[in-house]
C-alpha cells in the first residue's frame, strides 16, 4: 500500500497510508485484526489505523502529549462525551455508526522498523504489536495508570496471537 490508499478489508478496520517510504503489507495485517478482534469480541466495533512518518508523529506527539519527540504509537480515542472509554471488551447494541467506533491507532512506521531491528524481529510483527497496544489504549486501558491490566492482557493476547518480541514497556528508550 503506498500513498493515501484506504484498504477497508477487514470488517469495521481500515487502514490509512500517509507515509511513502516504506511498504506496508495490509493483507498480513488483515488476518491479525481480524483474529485481535475476535478475541477481544470487537466483531461490530470500528477503528482507524494509520501509517505515518517520525515527523507526523512527533508532531502529534507534541500537540497532544506535550512530549517533542517521534514515538511509535499514539491511539486517539474517540466516543460522544469526547473522553476516553472505560476499559471493555466492547458490544455495544447499535450498529454501525460513530456509536460503533472506536478512534485511531496512529503508528509511525519509521520508528516500528528501528524497533524491530533493535528487538530482531520484522517490521510486521512490530506493527501488529502496535496495533494490538494502541486498540487497548482505545478501549481505554492505561499502562500509566493501571496496575498492570493492561500490560498482563496485551502479553496474553500477544501469545494467543503468535506476536513476539520483549513487551514495549520493559524497552529499553
Amino acid at each position: 500500500m503506498s500513498g493515501r490508499n484506504r484498504v477497508p478489508s477487514v470488517r469495521g478496520v481500515v487502514f490509512v497510508n500517509l507515509q511513502k517510504r516504506y511498504m506496508v503489507r495490509t493483507s498480513s495485517l488483515l488476518v491479525f485484526v481480524r483474529g485481535l478482534k475476535r478475541r477481544l469480541r470487537l466483531q461490530k466495533q470500528e477503528f482507524n489505523v494509520c501509517f505515518v512518518d517520525d515527523s507526523a508523529i512527533r508532531h502529534l506527539n507534541r500537540a497532544y502529549r506535550g512530549k517533542d519527540k517521534a514515538t511509535d504509537v499514539l491511539s486517539f480515542p474517540w466516543n460522544e462525551a469526547g473522553e476516553a472509554p472505560a476499559p471493555r471488551p466492547a458490544h455495544s447494541g447499535k450498529h454501525g455508526g460513530l456509536a460503533n467506533f472506536l478512534g485511531d491507532v496512529v503508528i509511525s512506521v519509521e520508528t516500528a522498523r528501528r524497533n524491530a531491528e533493535f528487538e530482531r524481529h520484522s517490521t510486521l510483527n512490530e506493527i501488529r504489536w502496535l496495533i494490538l497496544h494502541g486498540l487497548l489504549h482505545l478501549l481505554g486501558y492505561d499502562h500509566e495508570k493501571d496496575s498492570g491490566q493492561m500490560i498482563a492482557l496485551e502479553l496474553a493476547l500477544r501469545e494467543k496471537l503468535g506476536v513476539a518480541g520483549a513487551p514495549l514497556l520493559l524497552r529499553r528508550r
